[in-house]
């Protein structure tokens, strides 16, 4: 999904199917983002949370590359850097879920 969400709205899931679930939230106006994650992260289990830096295509690309040619996929596209430590800015807090059982 690319899409602008404005409040009220209603909740997004996402469900990947495999490859993991990358995403981004780029705030408009003032908000705030509650990302709900089940099960949780948990890097002995397998279950990863990596952050990226992100670049412009044309950092690293020329316009001989074949890549992306058109003006719009290159401004759609960008190179992405692995992260070496979390955002200074986030704050993750985690708890138990005390909800109704949850059901495909």
């Amino acid at each position: 999904m690319d899409s602008t969400l404005t409040a009220p709205c209603n909740a997004s899931i996402l469900y990947p199917e495999d490859g993991g679930n990358m995403h981004r939230f780029t705030a408009e106006t003032a908000c705030a983002v509650l990302d709900v994650l089940g099960p949780p992260y948990s890097n002995p289990e397998g279950r990863h949370c990596t952050y990226f830096l992100e670049f412009p295509l044309d950092k690293f690309s020329s316009e001989e590359d074949d890549v992306l040619r058109g003006q719009v996929e290159r401004e759609c596209h960008a190179w992405l850097q692995e992260r070496d430590d979390n955002p200074e800015d986030r704050n993750v807090v985690g708890a138990l879920y005390g909800g109704p059982k949850v059901e495909d």
